[in-house]
């Protein structure tokens, strides 16, 4: 054994990368030796790898060549190497139980186990009385059998591990071998090894305990289910340091697979033995950890009995089920006792039972009265559980506060099914909670308001909207309580995650509102002062922004009779100057909702056109003036490019504010109607300025696009004359990323201009095309995936140009390029189809040629669009299919495919006998087919549907590629 080449084993990478290589190279080299198991198994035998790294090493080794190199070894070696092992098990079954390392022994019980999933039981049938003789020989004996039987479990019983049907055959045979020869004597071992906890360590007794857990699934339940076992278990459960392996033993052993009356059978009797020890209910002095393996226990009892009563419940059993109903129920005491406890941990363990038992009743015609009281005993202690801990930190929050906010996550689902369940039960419960909780709600810690406002929003995701509303009854129950919550004036509560949830509780409920509009100027006020946008804490402020500017599009109709004053009080908080005060209050993106406010206060707010003006232009025309003095800072300065980001930052946010003001126009006649046209329009020749700067392009640029595709909706044929000076500048010296940003606003501009800017686009595609290829053209490193995948993108991004304008019925744009530059782009719509990038760009190209063959497709179409259907897009039908990437059980692929028998389709139907004739006498024969095929494919062709005549094609391609 090379000691010195193993040293890279003792060495960190980054410290002694060269020791690392060396290491490897030697790993390689015995791995690679006919005799390398040997030299690591007589260093394992002999004590020559002196230290763990270099014992795991030559266990590496050694497991290589039992996974790789056993089978066809000789049988002398074979048996050589069984002996090393055994020589090696031996030894350290003669050592003190602390000797070795944990991850040593359990490496050398997973080599062995390789072996011996080889060997048993025809060539190793003595294995198991082979390491059962060991056992004499003390704990550490025990220790290292125990994890080879754990090994055993994890090479061939573990469910959790995906195994080939030959494994599977494999582990059944050995499983069925097992129980005839060694499984009594293994339960035997595992007896003595816990029926003497004064002589065993602690930690061999749980591993034990483990391996029971593992093995009961599939041996007998009544060699572990008796009397001698469940009184040693029981023992254990008094003992601190085996107490809780013991509970997670007695879980396995209820998990068990069995028929539903024995399952029931040997909960009820485990359960009443543990009752009868004390040990249930848990005492107050018990730890967390142990209440916890109780409470797992707990629920694997109760998610059984549920399975139970399932199985007998469809099997017709009504009496057996009933009794099994009743056994539930009885122990829900525990359940709740669990759910309630103080930990989460211990909570949360109980959480599939509750569960299940919420589902049960669902499936019950009718619950009776005291299956009500569980229920709602249930909802109390879900309702509970959701409070904030003392000790949550809002401020800095860590692994304990995610975790409480995913087991809140599992008290909602709760929460929700009971909400299914029941309706009006969880309705009448919330509002008793709430009307106890907000009426003395100043003398109450904020978790508590802020869990009974909670409750309120949950309702909305419990109980569908249609159920509350459509019933007279849960509607008026629903209304008293978002009454109750407004008018206890909770929202005075300073702490801001009570604030959050209120704005966020009302929002959500927006037909309350439209029922009782009083409470609409009350919550507006709210929402502007001190206890929103005005509040202390940025958080509320900043949620508050976007729950505003909800608030007023749910409610737009109902604004006029105070939206100036609400304008006038946003209006003092726009941040456009730096001078105001309110520069540190909002960020960007919370501005974005304001001015989005603001616009939605003019448009709605009743007034004249004249007025709407007027209050427009004084919401943007500070925006242009400060857009105008910040580009001429920018064009005239000698900053850096570092420097000057802020100021790009700032241009962007003054084109984003302007467009987000325009989204209370939903087109271009809602505008004129309100007479702001002019001051949108007077805002474009301004940001178009900005086009021209070359520093921080893509930002500025992006503001920018964002307005124009505003501007496209709202000021329709008004913006064409700014058309041109936009692509021009956003055209000039693009990147792949630019060019396909740039293309969803000229796709934006067809579909809303069509056949009127026809003669444009005439002039500028050819410019366009040549950008976009000009970019994919551009060299760029292989290992850039980036770079990659935004050319990817960019390609797909052509195609969809080219669809836009075919599907827009202006396709003469194509057609009036030179013919040359035509044919140039038909070419690539052929090599997407063909040749494609991915699935979905194959299918947007076969979509284009199928809208170039409806158009073009007559007889007496194009000629020069003839010649290139029978030259490239007939044989591209058949040509891409026929590849083997072509993955005829994809369904994006099929997709495809649909798009090829359409294409056929509809030129059967415009060029009748001439396309079936070019497919009998040309095409088909020269893809070496046989006459009767042809025939067949010309039939479906003529006589089938387009979806009969996709199914043919996809048999017809499957027997081709095959």
């Amino acid at each position: 054994m090379d000691e010195q080449s193993l040293q890279g084993y003792l060495e960190s990478p980054n410290r002694n990368p060269s020791a690392q290589a060396r290491t490897l190279a030697y790993f390689e080299q015995l791995k690679n030796s006919v005799d390398g198991w040997k030299v690591c198994g007589q260093a394992l035998l002999q004590g020559n790898a002196s230290n763990d790294h270099s014992k795991f090493f030559c266990f590496q080794v050694l497991e290589h060549c039992a996974k790789k190199s056993f089978k066809g070894m000789t049988e002398s070696d074979q048996q050589s190497l069984k002996q090393m092992l055994m020589s090696w098990l031996q030894q350290k079954s003669m050592s003190d139980v602390n000797a070795e390392k944990g991850f040593i022994l359990n490496k050398g019980a997973q080599v062995i186990v390789l072996i011996f999933v080889n060997d048993y039981p025809e060539k190793w049938s003595s294995f198991f009385s082979d390491i059962l003789s060991t056992l004499q020989l003390g704990p550490a004996a025990m220790d290292i059998f125990l994890r080879i039987l754990k090994a055993i479990d994890q090479e061939i019983i573990n469910r959790e591990v995906q195994q080939s049907p030959k494994d599977i055959q494999r582990s059944t045979l050995i499983k069925d071998t097992m129980r005839v020869q060694c499984v009594n004597d293994l339960v035997e071992a595992w007896y003595k090894i816990l029926s003497d906890p004064e002589n065993v360590q602690a930690q061999v007794i749980c591993l034990c305990l483990d391996v029971i857990g593992r093995y009961v699934s599939w041996i007998d339940i009544n060699l572990i289910a008796n009397d001698k076992f469940i009184r040693i278990l029981l023992g254990h459960l008094s003992m601190d340091l085996l107490r809780e392996s013991a509970c997670d033993c007695l879980s396995e052993i209820i998990n068990k697979g069995m028929l539903p009356v024995d399952k029931i059978e040997l909960i009820q009797s485990l359960l009443r033995v543990l009752e009868d020890a004390g040990v249930l209910p848990p005492s107050e002095t018990d730890d967390s950890d142990f209440q916890a393996k109780l409470a797992k226990l707990i629920n694997t009892a109760g998610t059984q009995l549920i399975i139970c009563w399932s199985k007998l419940t469809k099997a017709g059993s009504s009496d057996k089920a009933d009794r099994t109903l009743s056994i539930i129920e009885n122990k829900l005491n525990y359940m709740f006792g669990f759910l309630g406890n103080e930990d989460d941990d211990i909570s949360q363990s109980v959480h599939s039972f509750a569960r299940d038992y919420i589902t049960l009743l669902k499936q019950i015609p009718n619950m009776s009265a005291e299956q009500e009281i569980n229920i709602k005993g249930l909802l109390l202690t879900v309702i509970k559980k959701m409070k904030y801990d003392e000790s949550y930190d809002f401020d800095q929050e860590g692994e304990d506060e995610a975790m409480f906010l995913e087991y809140r996550k599992l008290l909602k689902i709760l929460f929700q099914n009971i909400g299914q369940l029941d309706p009006n039960l969880l309705l009448s419960t919330v509002m008793e909670v709430v009307s106890n909780r907000l009426r003395d709600w100043k003398s109450l810690d904020f978790m508590d308001v802020e869990v009974a406002i909670r409750t309120i929003y949950y309702v909305g995701e419990a109980i569908p909207n249609q159920q509350v509303y459509t019933d007279p009854a849960r509607w008026e129950i629903m209304q008293n309580i978002l009454s109750t919550l407004i008018k206890s004036n909770v929202i005075s509560q300073t702490h801001f995650s009570v604030t959050i949830l209120y704005f966020e509780t009302l929002v959500r409920y927006d037909r309350f509102f439209a029922a009782q509009p009083q409470f609409i100027p009350e919550v507006l006020a709210s929402f502007l002062d001190e206890r929103c946008l005005g509040h202390s804490n940025c958080k509320v402020r900043s949620r508050g922004c976007y729950l505003l500017s909800r608030f007023m599009r749910n409610h737009k109709n109902q604004l006029q009779n105070f939206a100036l004053d609400v304008l006038s009080r946003i209006q003092a908080i726009l941040v456009v100057s730096p001078n105001n005060g309110y520069q540190n209050m909002f960020s960007a993106d919370d501005q974005m909702f304001l001015y989005e406010s603001a616009g939605l206060l003019i448009v709605f707010s009743g007034t004249t056109a004249e007025k709407q003006e007027t209050d427009m232009r004084n919401v943007i025309t500070p925006l242009i003036t400060r857009f105008n003095a910040v580009f001429d800072k920018i064009s005239c300065s000698n900053l850096d490019e570092t420097s000057l980001l802020p100021y790009a930052q700032y241009l962007y946010n003054l084109a984003s504010f302007a467009s987000r003001l325009s989204k209370a126009f939903s087109t271009q006649q809602t505008m004129k109607q309100c007479g702001c046209a002019s001051c949108f329009a007077e805002a474009l020749p301004v940001f178009l300025r900005a086009l021209t700067v070359r520093i921080h392009r893509d930002l500025i640029h992006s503001g920018v696009r964002q307005y124009l595709h505003r501007m496209i909706i709202c000021l329709g044929e008004d913006i064409l004359p700014y058309i041109p000076v936009a692509v021009t500048h956003l055209l000039k010296d693009p990147e792949a990323k630019d060019i396909q940003e740039f293309i969803p606003l000229i796709n934006q501009i067809i579909s809303k201009f069509k056949n009127h800017i026809t003669p444009f686009l005439q002039e500028i595609f050819m410019p366009i095309v040549r950008t976009i290829f000009s970019v994919l053209n551009q060299p760029t490193d292989s290992l850039d995936t980036q770079a990659t995948r935004e050319k990817m993108s960019l390609k797909n991004s052509y195609f969809q140009f080219i669809a836009s304008l075919v599907n827009n019925n202006i396709v003469e744009v194509i057609l009036s390029q030179e013919p040359q530059n035509t044919q140039e782009v038909l070419m690539t719509i052929i090599h997407g189809a063909v040749e494609p990038a991915d699935s979905s760009s194959q299918k947007a190209c076969f979509g284009i040629l199928k809208k170039l063959v409806e158009i073009w497709g007559n007889t007496d179409g194009p000629t020069a669009f003839q010649e290139f259907l029978y030259n490239h897009i007939i044989p591209s039908c058949f040509v891409a299919p026929s590849k083997p990437e072509f993955d005829l059980n994809d369904a994006q692929t099929i997709l495809t495919l649909q798009e090829i028998s359409s294409i056929q389709k509809i030129l059967h139907q415009k060029q009748g006998g001439q396309f079936i004739h070019f497919l009998q006498s040309k095409y088909l024969p020269s893809l070496n087919l046989a006459p009767e095929l042809i025939q067949e494919y010309c039939r479906h062709v003529e006589q089938a549907d387009v979806k009969q005549f996709k199914n043919f094609l996809k048999a017809f391609f499957n027997s081709f590629k095959s």
